[in-house]
């Protein structure tokens, strides 16, 4: 007898917020049965995967099929007000660490925000990412969020930290500041580009290192 295969466990999603909105705005001219990559030829072969994963995430196409589900169809066909409320049920429904957990989002810290984060196992850039997508669909939906969360960055060591601003600065010169002026490099495109890739992390789930490597290679292939 054939052994029942373990449901792949899904991540929240990490891709740009307004590319998920572009996208179902995409599919109001008709809904089809399901969603699959030839709806995407436009994105490159990691936002496809992450954009599969966001819908799946959000229940809104089946994991394994890419079949539609009723949420898509409300969510798609709504506008205003519904829309706000169908989003509500599809994030408290999605994100059960934060809305069903006792966290206050209303009265939550930046902190507390990225501990519920990185329980559910995303690690360094990705998980500000996720952050960043959920408080941008928070705010879609209509949902009070507190005024202590703050935009999360990620330090040099991978961890995912508060913004601080302007007031919360080192008052003492940094070593930057003492160092005399230097006529800066000419950076080519290919070192400027590199350089707002994200660093590889190990810690990353594997579907997210195989987005890496996947737009990696791309990138390579281009700077050729």
């Amino acid at each position: 007898m054939a052994e029942k295969e373990t449901p792949k466990k899904l991540y929240p999603p990490y891709l740009p917020y307004k590319t998920i909105g572009t996208f179902l705005d995409s599919l109001k001219v008709a809904l089809p049965q399901r969603i699959d990559r030839s709806l995407m030829k436009s994105m490159s072969g990691g936002m496809q995967s992450a954009l599969m994963l966001a819908l799946a995430y959000l229940d809104l196409i089946n994991p394994d099929t890419g079949v539609i589900t009723e949420k898509l169809n409300r969510l798609v066909h709504s506008e205003g007000a519904d829309r706000q409320k169908i989003m509500q049920e599809i994030l408290i429904v999605s994100y059960p660490f934060i809305f069903r957990d006792g966290l206050q989002l209303d009265r939550a810290t930046t902190s507390q925000l990225v501990e519920r984060f990185k329980q559910s196992g995303l690690s360094g850039d990705t998980l500000r990412k996720s952050v960043t997508f959920f408080l941008k669909a928070v705010k879609d939906a209509g949902l009070k969020v507190s005024p202590h969360i703050k935009a999360v960055r990620v330090s040099k060591t991978g961890t995912a930290r508060q913004k601080r601003g302007p007031s919360e600065k080192s008052e003492s010169p940094t070593s930057k500041e003492l160092a005399p002026a230097v006529q800066p490099e000419e950076v080519s495109w290919e070192k400027a580009l590199l350089s707002k890739f994200p660093s590889f992390d190990p810690a990353w789930p594997d579907e997210i290192k195989s987005k890496w490597f996947d737009d990696f290679k791309a990138l390579m292939e281009l700077k050729k």
